[in-house]
Order: structure tokens, then sequence, then C-alpha cells
């Protein structure tokens, strides 16, 4: 642990001993006199400022004057054009009485130095309502004691940007990558505002959270950790700055890389003399390949319809049953599908599910019907059967229904001559003798004379 306090401390130490050596090198200058001192310098921290037009701008600065040169009576901001910065170029103006800046001329009152004591060499300066024209180089001008005075070499640039900077990394489908948004930080008393929104194909405005926010001393940027997916292509993504009022926006088109199933679309059957028609398709950026299509089958070959979309195939026959398979590259990558066709014959004549897969067993068909007659055709003989079964279907039904109404009827009787009264008569030469013979409930038999 303590190894690694002493590796970031050196690391840190590193990089500030770097900017300052860089700061100094490319916004610090020195102007020689002619006794030899290089007295004169200006510090611009940092030499590029980065405004939003309506909001102001922050002039960091520090300088040097000669001994020579005290006490300093008037100060200037000049605008330099092509390089060069004429006094008349003056852009602000201030006297200085016992070291404190006691009148200022400028064109708007829209410039100010932020350090009226000079003797501390501060020349920091706030620029307000900055204007697309403001887009300039500046420099900074000293007069003291006579012939003490100088206008600074080193400018400060003021760059316009009216809209947030995004920087998209290669977008690749499940892969997290990163977006940023930049925006000027020119102005302290007007903090930025970041905030991300996603407009996906079809839908509304998404509004999604930032991970990472870095400000520095002139820019403040924000980072999204974004996972895309193939609805995410074409997709609009966008960031807006808000200082206060005022907004900024930028947004930028999305392109993903990504790849979906290849499928192949179709009917798996069709019937013998009509059109096989198959899609090979698949949602991919950037495209593949055209496909090339492949035949599994008893036919040698699929004529000419071998690198195309759509494959067709007119009157189709039973060889042409069969695994179709389609194939297309994307990126190097070899995409394929395939679909099984069947072929079956016209049910409306033949009255048979007859079809024909690969591999597989025929049924009885239409030629071999009409070839079992020499009297008839095979439409005739076809109709013969048809009439014949349902003459014997229908006889078989009356067959049926009578000898199950003569079983009902049977029974019906027999039950009712259970509780009915029989009458017997017995004659003989002498006597005429009458039985009256009768069932109880239980079956038994009573005999009266």
């Amino acid at each position: 642990m303590f190894k690694m306090q002493i590796i970031s401390s050196c690391t840190i130490l590193s990089m500030l001993v770097f900017n300052i050596l860089c700061t100094g090198i490319s916004s610090r200058s020195s102007v020689i006199q002619g006794d030899g001192k290089e007295d004169w310098s200006i510090t611009f921290n940092p030499p590029e400022i980065t405004a939003v037009p309506g909001l102001c701008a922050l002039i960091s600065c520090t300088f040097t004057y000669p001994e020579a040169a005290k006490p300093i009576n008037n100060v200037q901001w000049i605008e330099c054009k092509n390089g060069k910065c004429p006094n008349q170029g003056s852009i602000f103006k201030g006297k200085v009485s016992t070291q404190q800046l006691e009148e200022k001329e400028t064109e708007t009152e829209r410039i100010k130095m932020l350090e009226p004591d000079l003797t501390k060499n501060n020349c920091s300066t706030i620029m307000k309502d900055i204007k697309a024209e403001d887009e300039n180089e500046y420099a900074f001008r000293v007069e003291g004691q006579k012939p003490q005075k100088t206008t600074y070499n080193p400018t400060v640039k003021i760059i316009i940007q009216d809209e947030p900077i995004m920087d998209i990394p290669p977008l690749r489908e499940g892969v997290e990558a990163n977006l940023t948004c930049s925006a000027p930080f020119p102005c302290p008393e007007t903090p930025p505002e970041i905030t991300w929104w996603i407009k996906t194909r079809g839908e509304n405005n998404t509004n999604l959270e930032d991970d990472i926010t870095l400000i520095t001393r002139n820019l403040y940027i924000s980072t999204l950790l974004l996972t895309p997916t193939s609805k995410m292509h074409n997709a609009t993504v966008g960031c807006d700055v808000s200082y206060g009022d005022k907004t900024i926006s930028a947004s930028r088109t999305l392109e993903v890389t990504y790849v979906q199933t290849l499928r192949i679309l179709g009917d798996g059957t069709v019937m013998e003399g009509d059109t096989l028609r198959l899609t090979c398709t698949v949602e991919s950026h950037p495209p593949s390949s055209d496909p090339v299509w492949r035949f599994i089958g008893t036919a040698d070959k699929i004529r000419n319809y071998t690198s195309a979309e759509n494959l067709m195939i007119t009157n189709v026959r039973k060889e042409h049953a069969g695994i179709y398979v389609c194939e297309m590259t994307y990126m190097m990558e070899t995409l394929n599908a395939s679909i099984t066709i069947n072929v079956i014959r016209d049910t409306n004549e033949s009255k048979i599910n007859e079809s024909f897969t690969p591999g597989g067993g025929n049924l009885l068909g239409k030629d071999d019907l009409l070839n079992s007659t020499n009297t008839t055709s095979g439409k005739e003989a076809i109709q013969m059967q048809v009439n014949i079964g349902m003459i014997i279907g229908f006889l078989s039904g009356i067959s049926v229904s009578a000898v199950i109404f003569s079983v009902v009827l049977c029974c019906h009787e027999s039950w009712q001559s259970r509780d009915k009264m029989h009458e017997v008569m017995a004659t003989d030469t002498d006597t005429e003798v009458i039985l009256e013979v009768f069932y109880d409930q239980q079956g038994h038999q009573k005999v009266y004379y």
C-alpha cells in the first residue's frame, strides 16, 4: 500500500512539473531591453479560451515589468488582426493612479480587470456578453515611465463555440462504449449542466444518466457508458448543455455494427405444378453479401437461381422436394439457414394426400389409379368407388337400425306382460270351469276358480 502511494505521488508530481514547463514555454515571453535584462513578461493560463455566445469569458494572466518602468501609468487590451496588434486596436484602456485603475474606457462597458492593484502583477480580465465577432487574439500593453512601455508579444486567443463537442467511438452490438460530450467552461459564474438523451426509431426521446464528469479549468466533460443494441442503429443521441437560461445542444446519428439471424421465408409445402418461392434475408450493418443457394435432393441443380435473394421455381415436380440451404457472408463470417420443401399432389383430384420428401416412399399415385381399369377413365373409376361406398354404408345403417328397433320392442312387451292378468278357459263335457290365473308383484302364480 505504501509503495502504491509513493508511485501515485511521483506520478502526480511529474504531471504538475510537466504542466508548469509546458505552460511556461507556450504562453510566456520576455522582451529584452537595452540593458540586457529580461524584465517584461506575461503568462496566459490557458493561452486559448473557448467561449459561448451570450456568456462571459475569463482571461487569466500575470505579468512583470522592469523596475525602471515604475510606476505604471496606463494599461490596455488590444485586439490583434492578421497577427498584428496595433495600438489603435485598443478595446480597453485604464489610467493608473497610485497603482490603482481609476479611469476605464471601453466601447461597451463589458470588459473589466479583476484586480485594480497592478502592483500585484495580475492582469486577469473578464469579457461579458461574448459575440461571434469576438473570436480573435488579444494582447496586453503596459505603459510606464518614458520610454518604459511595451505591448507583450504573447497573445491570448478567444474561440467561439456555439455547441458541445461529441466524441463517439465505433459501436458494436453488446460491447460497452464510452461517449463523451465536452462543453466550454469559460465563465465561473455560470457552470454548465449536461443532459444526455437518445431517440430510437419510432420512439420518443429518453434521458440517460452520465457515468463520469470531469471539470477542468476551461472545459466540462461528461462521459456516458453505453451498451449498443441493433435498435440503436440510426438512432439519434444528443447532449444538452445548460448555462442558466442559455442552452447549447449537439446530436449525432449512431452507427451500430450488428447482425441478426439469417432466415428463409416461404411455404414448406408446395403443390405439384405450382411455383416455389423462397426468400433469404438477414438484417445487418454493414450489409451482408449476396445469398448463395444450395440444394440437397434428387435434382442436380437449381437452374439459374443460385445467387439471388429470392429463389423461384415454376412447375414444381416431385424431384424438387428436398432441403434448400441459403448462405451469406458477413464480415468474414459465414451465415446459413435451411428449409425442407415437401411436394404434394392435387388432393381435389385423387383424394389421396400424397407427398414427396427426401428418402420417403410414395403412396398409390394418380397414374397408377388410371391404369387399374380398361373400361372407364380415371375419373369414372374414382366416381364408381365413391358411389359403391355410399350405398353400402346406407344399407348397413338401415340393417343396424332395424335390429335395434326389434330388440327394444321385445323388451317392452315382456315387461308389460308381468303385470297383466292372463285368463285361461278349460271346458269338458260335464262341467264348465273358468280358471283365473294372477301373478303377484314377486312373480308367484295364483289360481282362482
